[in-house]
């Protein structure tokens, strides 16, 4: 759920990536917001700051607000997690109908080798080869479909 906007400030609302946006609480979740949060915990936590924390903003938001959320590129701090946040952007615009920010294509947004996005089983490897969507595998990610709900 979205914060309500402010009334009675008499300042105009934020302005990212030429849309006007009423609600503090998107303008304040763009996902380059995450990046501090990220620098400072381990590939798991950073798996729930991303994926529970923006992606509920993410489903919350309408289209117009996602472009705000997604617009601005995050600054580069450990190149998996850049590629990670570059297919996560791709992958939720391409299951929203919205065209994917530039910056997620920079070729520093891309991985040599596949990474695990997760500490999974051996047994699990198999199943997540097979279910990682493919702007994941793209940049390198390997990450199961199911890892990327949202409840």
């Amino acid at each position: 759920m979205t914060a309500a906007p402010r009334s009675g400030t008499g300042d105009a609302a934020p302005r990212t990536a030429d849309v006007c946006v009423a609600d503090p609480c998107i303008t304040e979740n763009r996902l380059a917001c995450y990046v501090p949060a990220l620098r400072n915990c381990d590939d798991a936590f950073r798996l729930r700051i991303v994926l529970h924390g923006f992606g509920t903003v993410w489903r919350d938001a309408n289209n117009a607000e996602r472009v705000v959320l997604a617009a601005e590129e995050p600054e580069r701090f450990d190149p998996r997690w850049d590629a990670f946040l570059a297919a996560y952007i791709e992958h939720l615009c391409v299951c929203d109908g919205l065209e994917a920010p530039g910056w997620t294509r920079a070729p520093e947004r891309y991985l040599e080798q596949m990474w695990w996005s997760a500490d999974y089983f051996d047994f699990e490897r198999g199943r997540v080869i097979v279910t990682t969507p493919p702007v994941f595998e793209a940049h390198g990610v390997w990450i199961a479909d199911s890892d990327l709900l949202v409840v």
